[in-house]
């Protein structure tokens, strides 16, 4: 009994110590997307992730034709594929401007909802 006590005690030491709520500090790489940019590239990848997500059954299909349906994504905004990936990772750690982004989506998505879908 003393054992599994012991062993309980070690591992919620353990996983409490390594929880954290803090998002690490994450420098801005060179060539960051711009926000205003940044902004209609994950807008315009939200829509097309959501049309092969309604168009896919299968996560596995879903998952090896979308990094093809990205490229002219990247060709519009002039961009690529690890410079997108690098702009997500920063901006992620950088919560309370993608939620700014997140909401300028949205809003710009439900302004231009045609009346009948309201």
């Amino acid at each position: 009994m003393k054992v599994a006590k012991c062993l309980f005690m070690g591992l919620f030491l353990l996983l409490h110590t390594n929880c954290s709520y803090e998002l690490e500090n994450v420098e801005a790489p060179d060539n960051l997307i711009p926000i205003d940019t940044f902004t209609l590239v994950l807008q315009d990848v939200m829509i097309v992730e959501s049309y092969y997500k309604s168009q896919e059954a299968n996560v596995n299909t879903f998952y090896e034709t979308l990094p093809t349906a990205m490229h002219p994504i990247f060709e519009k905004y002039n961009i690529d594929s690890l410079r997108y990936v690098k702009s997500m990772d920063y901006y992620t750690t950088q919560q309370e401007v993608l939620i700014k982004i997140y909401n300028e989506i949205q809003d710009s998505l439900t302004l231009n909802t045609p009346d009948y879908i309201q």
